[in-house]
C-alpha cells in the first residue's frame, strides 16, 4: 500500500507543474530538429520505496534521446539487490548490475513542448550471483531435518517492459517525469533444485512484474550552430 501511494503522490506533483498555455500562432511552423537533445534521468522511487519498507533495494540512472520530438531510444543502467530472512531458517542474498534498452514514444509529438506522455518498450538483462541458506528443512522421505545451502549460484536472466509515464518541464533543463511498467519475465536460469528468488531490475522471478520510476531529469540541449 505504500509503494501505491509513492505512486499516486508523484503522479500529483508532477501534474502541478502544467499549465494551459497554447503557443503564439505562427504563419509557418518551422521544422523539428532531428536531434532535439539528451536526457539523463536518476530515478528516486525505488530508493524511497526501501527507505519506506520494501525488501528490494535498487538505483538506476537512464539517459534517452530526443529524435523529432517522437522517438526517444534509451538505455537504464542500474543496481539491485536483496538481503531477505523469513524468520524460518530460509536466508535469500543476491546483488548485481542491469541493463535495459529500449525506445519510448511520445504522443505529444505535435505539440513541440518539454511536456510528453509517451508509450515505450524495453528489454532488459542482468547476469548475477545469489546465495541461499535454510536451516529445519524436513526430508521427504526420511523425517530428519536437513540443511539447504548453495552459495555463489551463477544465474541470468532476462525480461521485456511495456511501459507508459510522462515527462514535465519544471523550470529551465530542469524536469521530472514518472512511469509504470508491466514486465514479462523471458528465461532465469534454472540449477535443478533451486531457482533465483530475485532477479536484479525485474524483482520476484515471477511470470510478471510491475515497476514504477519516478526521476528527476536535466536536459542537454543540442549546440546551435553559427549561421
Amino acid at each position: 500500500m505504500r509503494t501505491i501511494s509513492i505512486c499516486f503522490f508523484s503522479l500529483f506533483l508532477i501534474l502541478l507543474p502544467i499549465k494551459a498555455k497554447d503557443d503564439k500562432p505562427k504563419e509557418e511552423a518551422e521544422p523539428i530538429p532531428t536531434y532535439g537533445g539528451t536526457y539523463l534521468n536518476v530515478d528516486l522511487f525505488n530508493p524511497i520505496s526501501h527507505f519506506l519498507g520494501t525488501r528490494f533495494i535498487q538505483g538506476e540512472a537512464s539517459v534517452d534521446v530526443n529524435i523529432k520530438n517522437t522517438i526517444f531510444p534509451i538505455i537504464e543502467l542500474g543496481y539491485g539487490g536483496v538481503n531477505y530472512d523469513n524468520g524460518d531458517g530460509l536466508a535469500y542474498k543476491s546483488a548485481a548490475p542491469f541493463v535495459r534498452i529500449g525506445l519510448n514514444y511520445n504522443t505529444m509529438a505535435k505539440k513541440r513542448r518539454e511536456n510528453h506522455f509517451y508509450i515505450g518498450a524495453r528489454y532488459g538483462f542482468s547476469a548475477f550471483k545469489y546465495d541461499i541458506t535454510s536451516h529445519g528443512l524436513s526430508d521427504p522421505v526420511w523425517p530428519d531435518e536437513i540443511d539447504f545451502t548453495r552459495l555463489g549460484q551463477k544465474s541470468f536472466g532476462q525480461w521485456i517492459e511495456l511501459v507508459a509515464g510522462i515527462r514535465v518541464q519544471i523550470k529551465g533543463n530542469f524536469m521530472m517525469g514518472w512511469s509504470i511498467r508491466l514486465k514479462r519475465l523471458i528465461s532465469n536460469t534454472n540449477h535443478g533444485d533451486n531457482e533465483a528468488w530475485y532477479v536484479p531490475g525485474y524483482g520476484y522471478s515471477g511470470t510478471t512484474a510491475y515497476g514504477a520510476t519516478y526521476s528527476i531529469i536535466y536536459k542537454f540541449n543540442p549546440r546551435k550552430r553559427d549561421k
